[in-house]
């Protein structure tokens, strides 16, 4: 071809939104521009818009990680020119070429034959070839992206390295496993902030010891795993682990293996995502099995989970229903750690330190992610939530902070728990029928409360007053037991089980409902687990006080 390839660190090639509304198309070192600074990613889909964060946070992450708290703040208050950023990122702008002869970003070096699948496949939620054939595409249509501009193509195959679903045998999943969630932390709610300082501040530091001192080392294949033949697996293949890559290969890995057919756009055609023309397109790709299978690579991004105590940590990844404030806790940093199954994306606690050394009690964590049923992509999940942060010596705080946390979330959980077996007596062998449903309902209905109810315990907390007051005075009464109770109501109404004079689903539920009461209340096995998840000691009976005063005496 007579156009010259994309180099995806020096051109022109990301959709962004400037301050003044302004919408065209930059390069990443356009990003740090403060006259009329860039707030957005203009691509009109979430899981570009995270890609291209990815990418970004990923490339200053390998080529200018800060190596200092004091380097990085540099930066954060007087970014780098475009001059400046060019000067240091050029020396590897090489290994970022999307198409020409040599070694392509993220695509096999070797010729993968003229078999071409259309390039429609790129998109994960797209309709397999399964869905085609067996022609079950009821939500995602088939044919309706054929072609796709060159930088279109470029963020297109960026997300699917990186967020990769299973595709067939062979057809590898992501380093992080199909569909991952990405957390990354925001500094305030102020969207004008300028989309430089949101990507600064989730760039990792410079790691120390060993090869990671140099941000590329001498064998560049290390890191960018497309210049040079691929680690295939599979049979007569080898898996990757840790030992065999450099640790920034986390933010370019490979499991699919890829190359993409160009041509240049003598018709003039739109991309059928961005609408927008452009001098190359791609209608079609070379694919093969047996990419790089990664075993047991975290990544700095994503958060992670395990089973129990001792076992393997795992990624997380949305789930049906999205994400409730429930799973807030393992998102965000804990004191210990190594004593929960749940643990925060590596890069949060480095950016919530830098919030706090900013002088910022509080900042936005984003998370998103596709929610996938194997190859099917059911939903992508994108919501912001507070991301609290806390002095380095302040641990008295974190403790009670905590605890408050803790407390909250441990006590809905018991009060769904408890409404859930009040729902299934009530309406006997029809008990489980639409349980899910209301479990699941209960966590949006009480998010604004846990939120409010999180902002004035923090308050109590940094006043040095007890939180409890506001658990037994509101949290409890005025919120849980409400929506229990409400929830019971509504699905099991006493009026019309009376006028229909149906007497035992009638009996059924008024025993259901005094046992919610009672529980509630604190009463029975399962209210003394919802007063200890509360940190309260349960009701005693008359009865019991006075043997138990007795024995004392």
């Amino acid at each position: 071809m007579s156009v010259p390839p994309l180099n995806l660190v020096l051109d022109p090639w990301l959709p962004v939104r400037r301050a003044s509304g302004q919408r065209h198309v930059a390069r990443i070192v356009d990003l740090t521009e403060t006259s009329d600074p860039v707030v957005a990613f203009d691509w009109a889909r979430p899981d570009f818009e995270t890609a291209s964060l990815e990418f970004v946070i990923g490339l200053l992450s390998t080529i200018v990680p800060p190596a200092s708290h004091r380097e990085w703040k540099a930066w954060w208050n007087a970014p780098p020119t475009a001059a400046d950023l060019v000067e240091r990122l050029a020396p590897f702008a090489g290994f970022f070429l999307l198409d020409g002869g040599g070694p392509r970003f993220l695509q096999d070096l070797d010729d993968l034959g003229d078999e071409m699948s259309p390039v429609a496949g790129l998109l994960i939620e797209q309709p397999g070839a399964n869905t085609e054939k067996n022609n079950t595409d009821l939500f995602q249509k088939r044919g309706r992206v054929t072609v796709l501009a060159r930088s279109t193509a470029a963020i297109a195959l960026h997300a699917l390295q990186a967020f990769a679903p299973t595709g067939g045998a062979g057809h590898r999943t992501g380093l992080r496993g199909g569909g991952p969630l990405t957390t990354l932390a925001l500094p305030s709610a102020d969207g004008e902030s300028g989309l430089w300082r949101r990507i600064w501040l989730n760039v990792l530091p410079k790691l120390t010891g060993s090869e990671r001192e140099a941000p590329i080392p001498e064998i560049p294949e290390r890191t960018f795993p497309w210049l040079a033949p691929i680690r295939v697996s599979g049979k007569g293949g080898v898996d990757t682990y840790a030992k065999d890559v450099h640790p920034a290969q986390c933010f370019w890995g490979m499991p699919r293996r890829i190359r993409l057919h160009f041509e240049e756009n003598v018709d003039r055609l739109p991309c059928d995502v961005t609408g927008r023309v452009e001098e190359v397109i791609v209608r079609d790709y070379a694919t093969r099995p047996n990419g790089v299978n990664y075993q047991g690579i975290e990544h700095p991004l994503t958060p992670h989970y395990r089973a129990k105590a001792g076992a393997e940590w795992l990624p997380v990844h949305p789930q049906p229903g999205g994400i409730a404030w429930r799973h807030w806790p393992g998102f965000v940093p804990h004191r210990n750690e190594a004593e929960r199954q749940t643990r925060s994306a590596a890069v949060v606690p480095i950016a919530a330190a830098r919030l706090d050394g900013l002088g910022l009690d509080r900042g936005r964590l984003r998370l998103s992610g596709y929610d996938m049923d194997n190859m099917k992509a059911r939903a992508f999940i994108d919501v912001e939530t507070p991301l609290f942060t806390f002095a380095k010596d302040d641990d008295a705080f974190r403790e009670e902070f905590e605890a408050l946390v803790d407390r909250l979330v441990g006590s809905a959980v018991e009060t769904v728990s408890i409404l859930g077996s009040a729902l299934r007596l009530a309406r006997g062998h029809d008990g489980g029928s639409g349980l899910d449903r209301l479990r699941e309902a209960f966590w949006p209905q009480t998010e604004p409360d846990f939120w409010s109810t999180l902002d004035e315990g923090v308050t109590e907390i940094r006043a040095g007053r007890d939180f409890m007051p506001l658990l037994v005075g509101r949290w409890l009464p005025g919120i849980l037991r409400r929506e229990a109770l409400a929830t019971f109501d509504r699905e099991v109404p006493a009026e019309a089980l009376a006028a229909s004079a149906e007497i035992d689903g009638l009996r059924r539920a008024v025993a259901a409902r005094r046992n919610l009461v009672t529980a509630l209340s604190g009463w029975g096995p399962a209210g003394q687990r919802l007063w200890k998840a509360l940190g309260l000691e349960p009701p005693v009976a008359d009865g019991a006080k006075r043997k138990k005063k007795g024995a004392a005496s």
